[in-house]
């Protein structure tokens, strides 16, 4: 475990993904949340004041989250192909089980410090803005409780789960590119595909489920193609759970056992 967070804390990547998710969260997280709509075709740039929009601004970093974690799982596994010395690591630790643990609770770990960075970048940015456009502190607050942990709780697990899309492809270009394609073009097809054919939503999928677990977070309107109600904050848990630990344990099974010389 000391090694895996060694080597993550002493690449670039990580800390590259750190500063890409403080600027995310503050363009597509926070300002956003402060243009309200107060009629048919106007909106305004104010405070955000219902309980949903206060749970959007605390946690505005569940779009970068979704997007990023992914990838920090993904560098955390494929970096030792691309350097080659994923052979150094498996002859210290021969067991390969063992090394793919320790993996999956590295990636969790510094899943939850880009959490971290994204609420930094609201406590930054996103109270005082909230304060200076009329808002009370104290109602911010409240929605720490409902929003917080399952934040941190999702990036945790996209992070195991990006580390198992790492663990399957191997090629760290090519795993980057799927794990953001999965966000960015994947996911929504495939859903609006399947909405519209079996008139089901797929809330299931990673970033509707990160949403969910994250105290039910979405700018999405209501009743458009895919876009129906999230599921409870706890199912959102689960189907990210699977997510990670699935591609993870697919991953162990198939590729990560495969000779690496």
């Amino acid at each position: 475990m000391k090694a895996e967070l060694f080597k993550m804390r002493t690449t670039p990547g990580l800390w590259i993904l750190v500063g890409v998710t403080l600027l995310l969260t503050g363009l597509l997280g926070i300002l956003p949340d402060f243009f309200v709509t107060v009629g048919p075709h106007h909106t305004i740039f104010t405070a955000p004041h219902t309980v949903p929009q206060l749970r959007l601004l605390v946690g505005a970093g569940y779009e970068p989250g979704a997007l990023l974690a992914p990838v920090l799982g993904v560098l955390c596994i494929t970096t030792e192909y691309r350097q080659k010395v994923l052979t150094v690591t498996l002859l210290v630790t021969p067991r390969r089980s063992v090394v793919l643990v320790a993996k999956v609770v590295a990636s969790a770990i510094w899943g939850v410090v880009l959490g971290v960075a994204s609420l930094v970048m609201v406590a930054a940015l996103g109270v005082p803005l909230f304060e200076s456009q009329g808002g009370r502190f104290s109602t911010l607050v409240h929605q720490i409780g409902p929003v917080v942990p399952g934040l941190l709780g999702a990036y945790a697990l996209l992070a195991v789960f990006g580390m198992g899309i790492g663990t399957l492809l191997r090629n760290q270009v090519g795993a980057v590119i799927f794990a953001l394609a999965l966000s960015l073009v994947l996911e929504p097809v495939i859903v609006l595909l399947v909405h519209h054919i079996l008139h089901d939503d797929l809330n299931w999928f990673p970033s509707r489920s990160t949403a969910a677990l994250a105290g039910g977070l979405t700018r999405q309107t209501q009743g458009n193609a895919g876009e129906g109600p999230l599921l409870s904050w706890w199912l959102g848990g689960l189907a990210l759970l699977g997510w990670g630990a699935g591609s993870a344990a697919v991953g162990y099974f198939t590729t990560f056992r495969r000779d690496v010389t």
